[in-house]
């Protein structure tokens, strides 16, 4: 089953599309939002698979709400101007559907979202033996020295540059953020903002900084901000 969240804020558009679901037996309409901000919070409660995503949208458009993610679903965007389609498979749209599309068109876009269902379970199953790293190995001067994962506090981004930070320390670490997420075990290590993979271990409270921010504080003193696209999901997970 994909579960899937429409983002329209057109009220015929909306009934009409979830009138023609109803002939995917393969498709679940778990929610469903008329503007930005709302479906941002949205989409990040529910998680669905897929997102049936207009561009033109009261507060943020469908580019800025995936912006605003925290994760990346499979998106199907609906809308009636044709002058956004490179952008949309810039973001790696699975389909563009022009409005007023009929059941036949909607068809294709489903076969292609199951399609691509199938690719990524068969991906996630080859990848579930999976090691994850618990050493790392850091250049200090001459002397290449071999952190247990436990002295990791954090891991930054600077410019280019992505540094392994312990309790008082700071190494250059020849990789990046986006292949470290990958290598990292998730029940250790959080995602907090573009620029910061946090050790879970280490994180002692979160601190409100004006109305919608908030800072992570580890158990050294460091304080790190909370990216807006991760915030969601940092509480659910920790429940606040």
């Amino acid at each position: 089953m994909i579960k899937c969240i429409i983002i329209e804020d057109e009220e015929r558009s909306l009934n009409r599309l979830k009138k023609m679901l109803e002939n995917f037996e393969s498709i679940e309409i778990i929610g469903e939002s008329k503007n930005g901000d709302e479906a941002i919070d949205l989409i990040e409660e529910k998680r669905p698979d897929l997102l049936f995503l207009d561009i033109n949208l009261p507060e943020k458009s469908g580019f800025e709400i995936l912006k605003n993610l925290s994760y990346e679903p499979l998106v199907i965007f609906i809308t009636a101007y044709q002058e956004y389609a490179i952008k949309a498979f810039e973001e790696n749209a699975i389909d563009y559907l022009l409005k007023p599309f009929d059941l036949k068109r909607l068809k294709i876009a489903i076969d292609r979202i199951t399609e691509r269902k199938k690719l990524l379970t068969k991906k996630i199953l080859d990848n579930i033996n999976i090691q994850y790293i618990n050493k790392f190995s850091v250049k200090d001067r001459d002397i290449i020295l071999i952190i247990p994962e436990t002295d990791v506090y954090y891991f930054k981004a600077e410019d280019k540059y992505v540094f392994l930070c312990t309790k008082n320390q700071e190494y250059y670490y020849d990789d990046t953020l986006k292949n470290l997420e990958m290598k990292l075990d998730p029940e250790k290590f959080i995602r907090i903002h573009k620029s910061y993979i946090v050790s879970i271990e280490h994180i002692k409270k979160f601190k409100k900084f004006f109305v919608r921010d908030y800072i992570l504080e580890l158990d050294n003193g460091t304080e790190l901000k909370i990216g807006r696209s991760h915030l969601n999901y940092i509480k659910n997970k920790f429940n606040f």
